[in-house]
């Protein structure tokens, strides 16, 4: 296989068919045909169903898909590093964040890396915890920072950020000057919570095993926008951190209180595959988020401890 074959075959796969792909590409359509023809004798077996509306991927065909796009991007990850140094790193880096994490996040490292890094093309994707890890381990990104790091094989993990969890919902506040509430009383409140086995629901669950307390788990939803939604019209409250919902709390329309006795902490870690290469861009932002991560624990907007 050839590199340009692997550019060749992704347009015909994109465009679905060959003189389509050939305009695109800007080559002649028989020498595209013959480069098709030689990769599919190459590998021993057919990529595309032929026919006069055009052509489709075989199974072997759609795999090819999937290596390709790897192959082609490491390649100009490889191209991107070995020309940058750690002063101007360049290249792209793709990061998953926790959805806990990105409301908060994203606001500060878009501009920041742009800033710094003006080579670096930093794409950032949110993700509630199970799919964010499952993007790691399929190698779809380069970097993720995620609360269940310990789930994942054959990666490296760089511990960042240690956080309490809290009841967040309307009116929760009352009787509870202290600004904490205890774990018992948490089965007072109707909640809703993402379904298992995303990391907080299971971080809930374990505490109220271990501390043979029940809750009142009354909904299930895994999806950030109603999760908020049911919060902010008094459907249901959460034990999430706390500055997921920032911007309700600090207008006063949400309260806060912090899960004590026991108290519920989870890890936020930076993780990437440990045969993933670690390019000068993606060390980078590594370095950039733990900055602003401390940054923001600095001024009251995260609530926690920085590791690293």
């Amino acid at each position: 296989m050839k590199l340009n074959q692997l550019k060749y075959f992704l347009k015909v796969a994109e465009v679905g068919g060959v003189s389509a792909a050939a305009r695109e590409l800007f080559i002649a359509q028989p020498a595209l045909s013959h480069q098709m023809a030689s990769l599919e004798k190459d590998l021993g077996t057919a990529l595309f169903l032929r026919s006069a509306k055009g052509v489709q991927l075989t199974p072997a065909g759609e795999k090819l898909v999937h290596h390709a796009q790897l192959i082609l991007r490491q390649v100009e990850i490889a191209r991107a590093d070995v020309i940058s140094d750690e002063v101007s790193p360049r290249g792209e880096v793709s990061v998953v964040i926790d959805a806990s994490k990105a409301y908060t996040l994203v606001p500060l490292l878009l501009p920041e890396c742009e800033r710094r890094f003006p080579e670096v093309q930093l794409k950032i994707f949110d993700a509630m915890s199970v799919n964010a890890a499952r993007q790691i381990a399929d190698g779809k990104v380069d970097l993720g920072l995620i609360p269940n790091a310990a789930d994942l094989c054959r990666v490296h993990v760089i511990p960042v950020y240690r956080e309490s969890l809290y009841l967040v919902g309307k009116g929760v506040a009352e009787g509870h000057e202290s600004g904490t509430i205890l774990f018992e009383e948490l089965a007072d409140y109707p909640l809703v919570a993402p379904s298992r086995p995303h990391n907080i629901r299971m971080h809930i669950e374990q505490t109220a095993l271990e501390a043979r307390r029940p809750l009142n788990i009354r909904y299930e939803q895994d999806t950030g926008l109603i999760l908020r939604c049911m919060m902010n019209n008094g459907i249901a409250s959460a034990i999430i951190p706390r500055d997921v919902m920032n911007a309700e709390l600090d207008r006063g329309e949400l309260d806060a209180l912090r899960v004590i006795e026991p108290g519920i902490e989870r890890i936020h870690s930076l993780v990437r595959l440990d045969d993933r290469p670690h390019t000068s861009a993606c060390r980078a932002v590594e370095g950039l988020i733990i900055e602003l991560i401390q940054t923001l624990c600095d001024d009251g907007t995260l609530d926690g401890e920085v590791l690293a």
